[in-house]
């Protein structure tokens, strides 16, 4: 492995996916730690990371907005809420979850056009968001098979999983105020 080898991954790693900085430098150590096995060696390059990972982010290869906005919506589209999304969306990505948190209201807009968000309010919007993404998966009253006691159980834990609150739950499947 030399300085040139690690650019070049870097350069194409980065050419094939959105990345932030903590990302790139990440799939660099791990690189790094697979194909050099002497510790002197692999502490050298170690130290050629962060000026590797700075010249992809001046050249605008490295962009930890975008990133954090294409996991964001990815996850949005795949039916989580907004907590849980701006979450997984912050690890996956390796951005700070505030810098996440920021690109919410863009992301939501790319995301889920169908869900009005001006003036976008989570406690409000959260049973609808829960519908759309009941009908994206065709779960819940989307369903198109038979709909019994165990299929609404599972629906309202995949719900469940994706971060929603059960008021949102009971909203978005028709469910009375008993349960």
């Amino acid at each position: 492995m030399t300085a040139k080898r690690l650019q070049n991954i870097a350069l194409y790693y980065c050419q094939r996916y959105v990345v932030s900085e903590n990302k790139l430098a990440d799939y660099l150590t791990q690189r790094i730690y697979r194909e050099v096995k002497d510790s002197d060696d692999r502490q050298e390059m170690f130290d050629m990371i962060p000026p590797v990972v700075e010249k992809m982010a001046a050249a605008g290869y490295v962009n930890d907005k975008e990133a954090a906005s294409a996991k964001l919506r990815s996850a949005l589209r795949s039916g989580y809420s907004t907590n849980r999304a701006v979450y997984l969306a912050s690890r996956s990505s390796m951005v700070d979850g505030e810098k996440v948190g920021q690109q919410l209201g863009a992301a939501l807009e790319d995301a889920l056009p169908d869900i009005a968000t001006d003036g976008f309010d989570v406690s409000e919007s959260g049973a609808a968001m829960a519908l759309s993404a009941l009908q994206r998966a065709k779960r819940g009253p989307f369903r198109t098979g038979r709909m019994d006691e165990t299929t609404e159980r599972r629906d309202i834990s995949w719900l469940q999983r994706r971060g929603y609150s059960f008021d949102d739950i009971k909203n978005a499947m028709g469910l009375d105020n008993s349960c």
